[in-house]
């Protein structure tokens, strides 16, 4: 199944990942770490004992909630100038997918914002989590906002790519934004409150409404 007809069968949106999480019911929001920071104290220097948890804990997220045979689609947003030159925008599947990276049928759609922006969405249907370079690519993630730390994304663009895990049978969403934390989104609430017992400790305070009981 194509990923906007998945999307629009199962969360009844084929746009779900062009919307707000934080608006949507049964969405979490989690802190990636919330004891250590970014910066060492008293220093300008990055503190490496606090991204190392961050890969950590992406880590161990997404090992959780994609198992070893379950199917994934990998998803890559870019929001883009439109009067820019063409750019590559596929290299996220070309550097962290393994084998044949063709092997995969990728989707595209693309969508103007605005006069000045247009946003390029590519999928593809993963068989399971073991395609992908996925400890590589979670750290990327985590590293978008840090040039001193590797790997990295080598954006073109005046955004860096958000990134989307879908899982195809499960019907969640797990969207890592930066090193600050991620989005959960499910479709049902059973699943939505088993997701938030299991992910307690690390809800973040500033999306207080998941707190509320």
């Amino acid at each position: 199944m194509k990923l906007h007809d998945y999307l629009q069968t199962y969360f009844s949106n084929p746009d779900v990942l062009a919307e707000s999480f934080a608006e949507r019911p049964f969405t979490l929001r989690l802190d990636l770490q919330k004891e250590l920071y970014q910066i060492q104290h008293n220093s300008d220097e990055l503190n490496m004992a606090y991204f190392e948890k961050v890969y950590q804990k992406s880590l161990t997220l997404f090992e959780d909630l994609f198992q070893e045979d379950d199917r994934l689609y990998l998803v890559v947003r870019v929001r883009k100038d439109r009067h820019s030159p063409p750019a590559k925008s596929t290299e996220i599947f070309e550097r962290y997918l393994k084998n044949n990276k063709n092997r995969y049928t990728l989707e595209f759609e693309k969508k103007n914002v605005s006069d000045e922006e247009v946003i390029i969405q590519y999928a593809r249907l993963l068989p399971n989590r073991q395609v992908i370079y996925y400890t590589k690519l979670l750290k990327a993630i985590c590293n978008q906002d840090f040039p001193e730390l590797y790997p990295r994304f080598k954006s073109r663009q005046t955004y860096y790519p958000e990134i989307f895990f879908v899982h195809a049978d499960q019907d969640i969403i797990l969207h890592i934004f930066d090193d600050r934390g991620c989005f959960i989104l499910t479709n049902n609430e059973p699943r939505f409150e088993f997701l938030k017992e299991q992910y307690t400790p690390d809800l973040s305070e500033s999306f207080p409404n998941q707190l509320e009981e």
